[in-house]
């Protein structure tokens, strides 16, 4: 696959429109026996897209599992977000694989930050805080 150059990417990216933002799935879970102090949060990301007629859509999925420290899950949520784009041109791999990882996740990880939080509060522990992200 053929590297873009930073122009390139810059025009595609001046294209593109956000026309909606939206929770697809959630799914949480919590073993209140087994939380304790010592946990350890892991979060996982994956996106995808798919050309449309009008642009592109964007599925992105965030996984929140939170270990005790005998390496069982104890908290997970799961967090599968679409982001429909209008755009006059179809995106590719080469855009994509930057795309998800430099200005994807500016549009996501505060829904999702958001969601952890009000999610953990509502589970009856203290809620989590993510950070932000710094790019």
């Amino acid at each position: 696959m053929e590297k873009m150059t930073p122009q390139e990417y810059r025009t595609i990216l001046d294209d593109i429109e956000l026309q909606s933002l939206y929770l697809k799935k959630l799914e949480s879970f919590i073993s209140h026996e087994q939380i304790g102090e010592g946990m350890s949060i892991a979060i996982k990301d994956q996106s995808t897209y798919s050309n449309t007629n009008e642009g592109f859509i964007v599925e992105s999925r965030y996984t929140l599992n939170a270990k005790n420290q005998q390496k069982k899950i104890v908290l997970k949520v799961d967090c599968v977000y679409s982001i429909i784009f209008k755009s006059s041109k179809n995106i590719n791999d080469s855009f994509f694989d930057i795309y998800k990882d430099l200005s994807l996740p500016l549009n996501v990880w505060p829904f999702f930050r958001e969601m952890v939080n009000a999610i953990t509060s509502r589970m009856n522990i203290p809620p989590l805080t993510l950070p932000l992200i710094k790019r």
